[in-house]
């Protein structure tokens, strides 16, 4: 019998295209994320076996992150006890203020060790004319260290601006530590890097890509965006480092309006904020550098003018559960009147969708805001997908036109304020490393809410009846990108 080569490789084809259609069905135990991948690997022969080899094989337990999530909880756990050995009774004590979120800020204490802090000022920040010049007068303040952290750091103006700045302050002798995405930070090439360490930054890459790691790497992406300053103030949000983020920067790009949010902190809230960026520094680096002992006595007589109550809560690759995501759906399930939800990428996962619908029906008035075009066509057409069966349950959708919204921020009832990195998507809430904070106070979320408000000036509402009835094929195409929504 004459095999020919041709029949061999179409053989070996079949036979991987079997063993990996058992190992999506073994290794997903999200009925979605398993269909989306068999619908990739036989909709799209060769290329889907490539795509899934890429970003689909499931690592969250190899090895690498099993060693960094118990280091993290091990350092979660003695920042624990440095602040207060009775953070349960310090919380139920504020259960009259905490409202219906009680609740809420009991889960994270038990699964992210995230001790509710009160002594905090916060300030919003809108866009990055708002933020880089704050940015930028603390860190010449700066006396003793400076941690960054971003996942796209672009060598741009804005960029080449606070390298400088970072660098003057190494020669002054601070500690400046950096850690940037090897994936989303592309911009940053090793010139740059060399010239900064010259000066005594340093700088490290997350999980730096390599060839053998390739796989393993690529599609666990450390989305944080934190900075803290001498161990005092902290910012992390939705706003990276390049031009495209300020629209003051006149450059000569024809770029679209960017709008986005961060949060300035001060206050105790800063130390949980330091214990992530320096887990993730000890992961980088194989370093082992401690929390300061004498930052929890000094935080608990923190003066400040504001007490703010605040939580801060990371998940990832490197958290036994998704806690960002049960975060989210404990305030939705929560919310007793209003519920203000603002993101660039919205493709909800199951549960989200539910716990909206059951929201709504209990006559909670839920509010997104999304992009009126996302910069990934194809996630665009995937989000628009979930749009008619939650306009027909009553969640009322507004499309931003000024621009591109990048904002990601919730808030529930006038009371709940949710800010940080994460998207409403499941990339964010099962992939990437992320980073939220849940901030329980009124006139913050009023703050909040006013700027939501300011930006439907700048959107359309999305009629049910008219997105019902739009053409057959953009429907189809939107369902098609449905059925890989889990992970895209």
């Amino acid at each position: 019998m004459n095999i020919t080569w041709l029949t061999f490789f179409y053989v070996a084809y079949w036979l991987m295209l079997i063993a990996v259609t058992i190992q999506i069905i073994y290794q997903y135990t999200i009925s979605s994320r398993a269909s989306a991948w068999l619908f990739t690997i036989y909709f799209l022969p060769v290329f889907g076996l490539f795509l899934y080899f890429v970003f689909g094989v499931k690592r969250r337990k190899r090895k690498m992150y099993q060693q960094k999530l118990t280091a993290d909880q091990r350092a979660l756990e003695k920042y624990q006890q440095k602040f207060n050995a009775e953070s349960i009774q310090f919380m139920r004590h504020h259960k009259r203020q905490l409202k219906q979120f009680h609740g809420l800020s009991m889960m994270i204490y038990h699964d992210a060790c995230s001790r509710l802090t009160v002594k905090n000022k916060l300030t919003l920040l809108e866009n990055g004319e708002s933020k880089y010049p704050q940015l930028f007068k603390d860190i010449e303040h700066a006396k003793e260290s400076i941690h960054i952290q971003y996942y796209i750091f672009k060598f741009d103006e804005v960029g080449n601006e606070l390298i400088k700045r970072l660098i003057q302050k190494a020669k002054e002798g601070l500690t400046v530590r950096f850690i940037y995405d090897d994936y989303g930070s592309l911009g940053l090439n090793q010139a740059v890097l060399k010239r900064m360490r010259s000066y005594g930054i340093e700088a490290w890459p997350f999980a730096e890509i390599k060839l053998f790691a390739f796989t393993d790497r690529l599609n666990y992406r450390n989305h944080r965006k934190i900075v803290v300053i001498d161990s005092t103030v902290a910012y992390v949000g939705g706003i990276n480092v390049g031009n495209e983020y300020d629209n003051q920067v006149d450059d000569g790009v024809k770029r679209p309006f960017w709008r986005d949010s961060h949060l300035r902190v001060q206050g105790q809230g800063v130390a949980y904020l330091q214990s992530i960026f320096l887990n993730d520094w000890n992961f980088c680096t194989g370093q082992d550098v401690e929390l300061k002992e004498e930052i929890s006595a000094e935080f608990e007589s923190w003066p400040v003018a504001e007490n703010k109550m605040i939580q801060v809560i990371a998940s990832g690759p490197d958290s036994p559960q998704p806690s960002i995501l049960f975060s989210m759906l404990h305030a939705i399930n929560s919310a007793k009147d209003e519920i203000l939800i603002t993101t660039p990428y919205f493709i909800p996962s199951p549960a989200l969708i539910t716990a909206l619908k059951i929201a709504v029906l209990r006559g909670v008035m839920v509010k997104v805001l999304v992009p009126d075009e996302s910069d990934l066509k194809i996630v665009n057409a995937a989000a628009q997908s979930y749009y008619d069966e939650l306009l027909q349950v009553g969640v009322v959708f507004y499309k931003y036109t000024k621009g591109f919204i990048h904002a990601k921020t919730m808030v529930v009832d006038g009371f709940l304020s949710v800010m940080g990195t994460a998207n409403f998507d499941e990339r964010s809430f099962e992939l990437n490393f992320e980073v939220n904070v849940m901030i329980y106070d009124s006139a913050f979320a009023k703050q909040l809410s006013d700027s939501f408000e300011n930006d439907l000036k700048d959107a359309k509402q999305i009629c049910a009846e008219t997105w019902k009835n739009r053409s057959v094929v953009k429907s189809f195409f939107e369902k098609l990108a449905r059925l890989i929504s889990p992970i895209l």
